[in-house]
């Protein structure tokens, strides 16, 4: 699905500044339009007019990157006018240090990541250039496919590497019933094993990107292994698919991207709902392919 519209969030930190500037150079690889909306409950002291300094920001981003820079006014409730503005959006970039002022709180991040529709990039790092190494979580399910596409396209010059972490969950419960090690070294070994011919099935798909896709596969813990993989490959872009799930199950239980979030990733972050159209429609043209294919 094509980038057409990207929504940046600013209260004019200088956190929110980078997403802008990350924001812009995104428009520019994908020759969409960019709109900005200042959200903040309290204004900046030392800005009389938090709108006039906005579109200053749009007019300084689109002299500088040649792109459409549009400025989206507020009702001054940031929730409200946040989600008034994904609906119309394809992407929405926010930074991760929303500290300044009560609507960057993290709840409040956590909420619009919960209700956003579209893809949301959280920017952690000053925008220099095009992202260069992306890192793809996968869990073999029939969104991966999509997510790992999705990447590919939204960072096009980037090398791509593909980590699936195996769930240890039935191997713990065999050594709690007591199950003998050659029976659990042989269930181990079995899993691996699957795991390699799906990551292989699933790269080999990628034939124009073959020689800058990378295969991982780590065990246990994801958000942890994803941020050891980060600092391993160097990636400057990190993509997670996001289930949609009340909120009360991710606060008890805890969600991958919840936990990626408070760790000190040295990337940005692109979540992927997986309701999203641009996750769901391809979910649901691989269904109506494989008929066809099994035949």
């Amino acid at each position: 699905m094509p980038i057409h519209t990207i929504l940046a969030l600013t209260d004019f930190s200088i956190q929110a500044e980078q997403a802008l500037d990350r924001a812009a150079l995104l428009a520019v690889t994908h020759q969409a339009r960019l709109r900005i909306l200042y959200a903040s409950d309290t204004p900046p002291l030392q800005l009389a007019d938090p709108y006039a300094r906005l579109e200053q920001r749009a007019r300084q981003l689109a002299r500088r990157h040649s792109v459409p820079v549009t400025t989206v006014s507020g009702s001054g409730q940031p929730m409200a006018d946040a989600m008034a503005e994904i609906d119309r959006a394809d992407l929405l970039v926010v930074h991760h240090n929303m500290h300044c002022g009560p609507f960057w709180r993290r709840s409040t991040l956590s909420r619009l990541l919960q209700r956003s529709p579209c893809p949301v990039l959280v920017v952690r790092q000053p925008a220099q250039a095009a992202y260069a190494q992306v890192l793809v979580a996968v869990d073999f399910s029939a969104t991966s496919r999509p997510q790992v596409r999705y990447a590919s396209s939204f960072a096009p010059g980037a090398a791509l590497d593909v980590f699936h972490a195996i769930d240890t969950g039935t191997e713990a419960w065999m050594r709690r019933v007591q199950a003998d090690a050659p029976t659990v070294q042989a269930y181990r070994r079995e899993v691996q094993a699957q795991a390699q011919d799906q990551m292989f099935s699933l790269s080999d798909s990628f034939d124009t990107r073959r020689n800058r896709v990378g295969t991982l596969v780590g065990r246990g813990c994801l958000a942890r292994h994803l941020e050891v993989q980060q600092e391993c490959v160097s990636a400057d872009l990190l993509v997670v698919g996001q289930p949609r799930r009340a909120p009360w199950v991710d606060a008890l239980w805890g969600s991958v991207a919840r936990k990626l979030l408070g760790l000190g990733l040295g990337c940005d972050l692109l979540l992927l709902p997986h309701d999203s159209p641009v996750v769901a429609r391809a979910v649901v043209r691989q269904r109506g392919l494989a008929p066809r294919l099994q035949a």
